[in-house]
């Protein structure tokens, strides 16, 4: 092996693991705490089938999450602050400085969800609003406010659709999660609700991957959909509902197309490791202590929205596009392939199944002070592949003419724009 390949495979080696320990875990999970004056509260122990928000809290205290995330319904009956204080706060609040929280309709049983936004402070989002984004990871994560009657409305117009529209375009990555409290799907008692239509189509456009929601008390899992609720594996979006936080199971009623996993016995959270191409789930029932009854695992993958024609790298920092031209004098832009990672991506030229073009963007800063751009293709039309760093402005373009074998790119001085 030439001296210089042999440099560049040990230098990639020891960026690997640095990559790998960064992928954050999370839980999530809403519908928690029982009011203080529930019959079944019971000084805060509850029963063996309601009120159980202390245990559940222990599948998360000390447990190494990165954030908890809370989907609405926190704190029954009214979300005041008192019921807050009491019944909430010794439980899950515990994890405060990691909860990541939206509001559900009991919260807005106090006017203007006042008891949760006096718990939360900013980290619930401005008063008047209750959505927000932050980083995970690599991944961006969107919480959305669900009771749209005391926001201002969801649908086409709201100034809350507006906001989702211009954060995704601000913020584009390989990886979305997006979450609020009532499901657009459910098979469970509330069912169905196409009031969020407007959330599910603004995301799927955006190519997000995951949606969590709560409301239904009950653990479903669906395959990933499109806004019409067809199965879509390549660009839908996968939903969870994890309404089994403390408060209660209820039965399912109408099972939906597209329901994987359901489970309306066991009270626990949604484990999910956050990977830079994708993510793997793991719901802990609270019964797992005592053998368990039900287990659902597994892992699902990243995409591009369907069509587009740019990758966003690194978190969206590199903007890479590929332009095309054929033996017959056709020309076009590459399209991005389904299948997305923070640092590398794919592209095809005439049919989404033949892929021509790798492309990778790797963070070299702490070894030459570079971000370095790799690319491979398997293809002899002429193309030309441009990287954008769009905190700079600067590019790097790599050609390849027409009628040659496409070369290896290892550019490892691509940007020196550290950091």
């Amino acid at each position: 092996m030439p001296c210089r390949l042999r440099a560049i495979f040990l230098l990639l080696a020891a960026l690997a693991p640095a990559a790998r320990a960064a992928d954050p875990v999370i839980a999530a999970a809403g519908d928690i705490a029982c009011d203080p004056a529930d019959p079944s509260y019971n000084g805060g122990n509850g029963t063996a089938v309601a009120c159980r928000m202390r245990d559940t809290s222990n599948l998360l205290v000390g447990a190494g999450f990165d954030a908890v995330l809370l989907l609405g319904d926190n704190q029954y009956y009214d979300g005041s602050l008192a019921a807050y204080q009491t019944s909430f706060a010794p439980t899950w609040g515990r994890l405060k400085p990691i909860l990541r929280p939206a509001a559900g309709n009991h919260e807005y049983q106090t006017p203007s969800a006042t008891g949760y936004f006096d718990y939360f402070g900013a980290a619930a989002g401005a008063r008047s609003q209750g959505w927000y984004s932050y980083e995970l990871g690599t991944w961006h994560v969107v919480v959305l406010n669900s009771n749209c009657a005391d926001v201002g409305g969801c649908g086409p117009g709201s100034a809350q659709l507006r906001w989702l529209a211009d954060d995704l375009a601000a913020h584009p990555r390989a990886c979305t999660l997006a979450y609020w409290h009532h499901p657009r799907f459910s098979s469970g008692q509330h069912g169905d609700d196409a009031t969020f239509d407007t959330f599910w189509r603004t995301l799927y456009a955006a190519g997000a991957d995951v949606v969590l929601v709560g409301h239904d008390h009950d653990y479903e899992r669906f395959a990933p959909q499109n806004p019409s609720g067809q199965a879509d594996p390549e660009h839908g979006i996968r939903q969870f509902v994890v309404g089994t936080g403390g408060r209660e199971t209820r039965p399912f009623a109408t099972v939906r197309p597209n329901s994987e996993a359901r489970n309306a016995q066991d009270l626990g959270v949604l484990k999910l490791r956050l990977r830079a191409d994708g993510y793997d789930w793991d719901f802990l029932p609270l019964s797992e202590n005592t053998g368990g009854r039900f287990a659902d695992s597994g892992s699902g993958g990243c995409h591009h929205p369907l069509g587009v024609t740019s990758l966003p790298l690194y978190q969206g920092r590199f903007k890479v596009e590929a332009n095309w031209r054929s033996f017959d004098g056709a020309t076009g832009a590459g399209t991005a392939a389904a299948p997305a990672a923070d640092g590398s991506g794919l592209f095809w030229f005439f049919s989404p199944d033949n892929w021509e073009l790798l492309v990778k963007v790797l963070d070299g800063c702490a070894v030459n002070g570079r971000y370095w751009v790799f690319a491979a293709g398997s293809t002899n039309v002429a193309y030309t592949l441009t990287v954008t760093d769009t905190r700079t402005g600067r590019t790097a373009r790599y050609e390849n003419p027409l009628g040659q074998r496409s070369p290896a790119v290892t550019d490892v001085g691509a940007f020196a724009t550290c950091p």
